[in-house]
């Protein structure tokens, strides 16, 4: 509020104060005239208009003031006068701020924010909540749960319910829809050997959605002899895969997934060009594999592989331990668990008599010492 008061005090010292025309005069008002233009002042007075006050006038005043009359052009120069006169005595800036800041001060006493009006009803701080006080703001009481409504976490739980509901008639009726716009799958044919791999969120904003990632095999690459494919290796770097013989490459710097393919589908040209430069094919350079760690995978070993003879073996191997235990059953020397487990449940259980025993007694410190001494004599 002080502030927007300062202003209006600063917009009143810049503007001009109007002096009414006499009642006799029958002349317009003087048009609007900012207070910081000053009138140059004529030796003498002149019946006929001056140019140089018309020079110091803004263009819309002159153009007001130059359609007068002479005699109007007299009284318009006159009072213009006299309002520079009074404006430039002493005292007069200062009794126009002293109203404006006693007009401020009013203003700011009528919306005192000590007011009680103004004031934000807070519960005392000898209890949480004012239960059993007397209302002093006159807010009134809360009204009454009538248990005609839920909580807000079963109004929760039921928008995720409706949520849940919403998807599955997605996946029932517009789903199987998509199947008119599948189409089949059609392998890359030799002249495509560049496979990108893109990356979506279902429509939501990710910092990586704009992502895009190049793989390809440089003996795929068309018109390339060995000595440039070996070039071609030495450029890339650790994007190589000695393993899997796969060159990786990604980039995220441009906003959009188009940008990032044309941006690696130029590098790879570039790459290509500088591979078919037969100036310099760095042959003094060895190959380096070292940013890559060679993982070895465990391999089935070949002899526990199920052969013709390996199976014909394990099955004369049954036959024999089958005839075995038949030769046992006829001599009754097969041992049948099922029936020793049969018999000793049959058996009656042994209940020993109950035996009593003397509980020992502890000693503690010096008595120990005695006892122990008295069992050796």
């Amino acid at each position: 509020m002080a502030s927007t008061l300062n202003k209006l005090a600063f917009t009143v010292r810049c503007c001009t104060l109007r002096i009414p025309p006499r009642s006799t005069s029958r002349l317009p008002p003087p048009p609007y005239r900012r207070f910081n233009s000053s009138y140059r002042r004529r030796d003498g007075a002149s019946s006929k208009p001056s140019a140089s006050f018309a020079s110091t006038l803004d263009p819309e005043d002159r153009a007001d003031y130059e359609a007068l009359s002479p005699a109007e052009r007299e009284a318009f120069e006159a009072d213009a006068k006299r309002l520079n006169e009074y404006m430039t005595r002493r005292g007069v800036e200062a009794g126009i701020a002293s109203e404006v800041a006693s007009a401020a001060h009013a203003v700011a006493m009528e919306n005192d924010p000590r007011d009680s009006e103004h004031q934000i009803i807070r519960p005392k701080r000898g209890s949480y909540l004012p239960m059993g006080e007397k209302d002093e703001y006159g807010t009134g009481d809360d009204p009454e749960f009538e248990e005609d409504d839920m909580s807000s976490t079963a109004h929760g739980e039921l928008e995720q319910h409706r949520e849940i509901r919403e998807y599955a008639r997605l996946a029932a009726w517009e789903m199987p829809l998509l199947s008119k716009l599948a189409k089949p799958f059609v392998p890359p044919a030799q002249d495509q050997p560049l496979r990108f791999r893109y990356t979506s969120y279902m429509g939501e904003q990710h910092p990586a959605e704009n992502k895009v990632v190049l793989e390809f095999c440089p003996k795929d690459m068309p018109d390339l002899t060995e000595a440039q494919r070996t070039k071609l290796i030495k450029l890339v770097g650790v994007r190589y895969n000695p393993q899997t013989e796969i060159v990786k490459m990604s980039s995220e710097q441009f906003e959009t997934q188009a940008q990032n393919k044309r941006y690696l589908g130029d590098l790879v040209d570039t790459l290509l060009a500088e591979a078919k430069d037969s100036s310099d094919m760095f042959e003094d350079i060895p190959l380096d594999f070292r940013h890559h760690k060679f993982k070895q995978k465990p391999k089935f070993p070949e002899h526990w592989r199920m052969t013709p003879e390996r199976k014909q073996q394990l099955d004369a191997t049954r036959r024999q331990r089958l005839l075995a235990d038949r030769e046992r059953a006829e001599q009754g020397k097969l041992i049948d668990g099922a029936k020793l487990i049969q018999q000793a449940l049959k058996s009656p259980a042994y209940d020993a008599a109950p035996v009593m025993v003397e509980a020992q007694r502890e000693t503690h410190g010096k008595g120990r010492i005695k006892e122990g001494r008295r069992r050796l004599r």
